[in-house]
């Protein structure tokens, strides 16, 4: 399934229920409470070596509400994505990326 795909999904989705009425807030709002779980979920691995929950579920509702959110102020995620992803590529190249990831993980190892 496409970015497009996906917001088409979720737009009929949300007009068989007169959902696509809900404020862009309260989507905020819920993107903030499934973002919540996942790092939550997250730290529940890290620190006990095991999940109680299914981070795949909560990754889908993030996409879901973030469809949902593009969805209500019209936005195309295909084109936001590519273009994001093109912005990144510009500021990160992979020579300054891999040294920075280098000095994090080696910062990393003397915390613990």
């Amino acid at each position: 399934m496409t970015l497009s795909q996906l917001q088409q999904a979720v737009e009929e989705f949300d007009q068989a229920r007169g959902w696509q009425r809900v404020n862009p807030e309260h989507i905020g709002l819920h993107l903030l409470e499934e973002l919540g779980e996942i790092a939550r979920e997250l730290l529940r691995q890290a620190a006990y070596k095991e999940g109680q929950g299914d981070i795949a579920q909560e990754l889908t509702g993030l996409l879901i509400l973030t469809a949902k959110l593009a969805n209500w102020l019209s936005l195309n995620l295909e084109q936001s994505v590519t273009a994001k992803l093109e912005e990144i590529q510009r500021r990160f190249p992979i020579e300054s990326a891999q040294a920075a990831i280098e000095r994090y993980r080696a910062q990393e190892s003397h915390e613990d």
